[in-house]
């Protein structure tokens, strides 16, 4: 049986592009060059979404098998202080957003194909001058 894939690392990156702070999660696994990026930005309390992910998740989500993501999920909302407030959920979306990166990069297909693929061939935006 093939030994799994972990996660080694998790690294919080906070930008700034515009007025509103943004907060980017890489996921760095036990393969080399394989890793995955999510989004964590709560913008009231980016703050706060990095303390809980510096604090609380990263050292709860290092060592565990990359594919087990509905696992990873359940044990951080059950086994969390927060549990399920914004700033946590936010947090562990970022994790849960770069472990499905990563999944979809090990099939090598698109997040929204293992989800079930397209359901519109287009979207309607807004834009304002």
């Amino acid at each position: 049986m093939a030994k799994p894939i972990t996660i080694q690392e998790i690294k919080v990156i906070t930008t700034q592009p515009t007025s509103q702070r943004l907060v980017i999660v890489k996921v760095i696994t036990s393969e080399p060059g394989l890793y995955g990026l999510g989004c964590a930005t709560f913008t009231q309390r980016y703050a706060a979404v990095v303390a809980a992910l510096e604090k609380h998740l990263i050292p709860f989500a290092i060592g565990r098998d990359v594919s087990r993501i509905e696992e990873f999920y359940r044990m951080a909302t059950v086994h969390s202080y927060w549990r399920n407030g914004p700033v946590l959920n936010n947090a562990i979306s970022g994790i849960d957003q770069a472990l499905w990166d990563i999944k979809g990069k090990l099939a090598n297909m698109p997040v929204y194909e293992l989800l079930g693929g397209k359901c519109r061939e287009a979207a309607a935006c807004y834009a304002h001058a």
